[in-house]
């Protein structure tokens, strides 16, 4: 699984990085926050080990492999980087997630 476009691509000049931003070698995309994940092997950004954790599948060791984290509701947040893929908060319409309060109320 591969990223397309220009999301999460590094700047032409590295003088235009923040500060603060972090660069992964192997895709050249950067990002900003020490508690970011970011998978090694399809180069996407998350918000968190949690949300990196659920959009790998399979046995732990040669098995383990990427999903596209919208396939298990994660959601996409535009930041300067590109995309960062997070666990759906409350308030996100449209995404079925039980604490939402736009989530349907089961049957009585």
């Amino acid at each position: 699984m591969t990223n397309t476009g220009s999301v999460g691509a590094a700047p032409d000049s590295p003088n235009s990085l923040p500060a603060n931003a972090i660069k992964h070698p192997k895709c050249g995309h950067w990002w900003t926050g020490l508690g970011r994940s970011h998978c090694p092997a399809c180069c996407r950004t998350f918000s968190c080990d949690s949300a990196a954790d659920r959009h790998r599948k399979g046995p732990f060791g040669a098995g383990r492999h990427c999903v596209d984290p919208a396939t298990v509701g994660l959601v996409a947040v535009p930041k300067p980087w590109g995309d960062m893929w997070q666990n759906p908060g409350p308030n996100i319409v449209g995404v079925n997630n039980p604490w939402s309060h736009t989530a349907p109320q089961a049957a009585a």
